[in-house]
């Protein structure tokens, strides 16, 4: 084959690895708003049915430390994601060939991410 139908494929690898890391922060990005519209639901009822001021800060405070670990934890998974996404981008297709890809979890899903470099 010549330099060019190699060059193409190499380029495709890469725009299909690009596209399916996008694709994988997308559905953690949705899977992480339901966790926050669950716990919404779920504290926005028992504030509803709390019988005293300090039982609703309570809950309140307990609300507030989950919301927060939700949105620390979905973070720091956007951080490294797009860290990936960078790193994706600034090779060159020719040099990041489909066999250095891999996966990382998010939650119960992969997320394709490039291999550590082997020198």
């Amino acid at each position: 084959m010549d330099d060019g139908s190699d060059a193409r494929r190499a380029h495709m690898g890469y725009k299909t690895r690009l596209f399916e890391r996008m694709r994988g922060m997308h559905r953690a990005w949705i899977e992480k708003a339901r966790e926050i519209r669950d716990l919404e639901l779920n504290y926005g009822s028992k504030l509803m049915a709390a019988k005293s001021p300090a039982h609703a800060a309570s809950l309140c405070n307990e609300w507030m430390a989950k919301r927060m670990a939700i949105v620390a934890h979905e973070q720091e998974m956007f951080a490294n994601s797009w860290l990936w996404l960078l790193a994706d981008m600034s090779e060159p297709p020719s040099s990041s060939p489909v066999q250095s890809f891999s996966t990382w979890p998010v939650g119960d899903r992969l997320i394709p991410s490039p291999a550590p470099p082997t020198e």
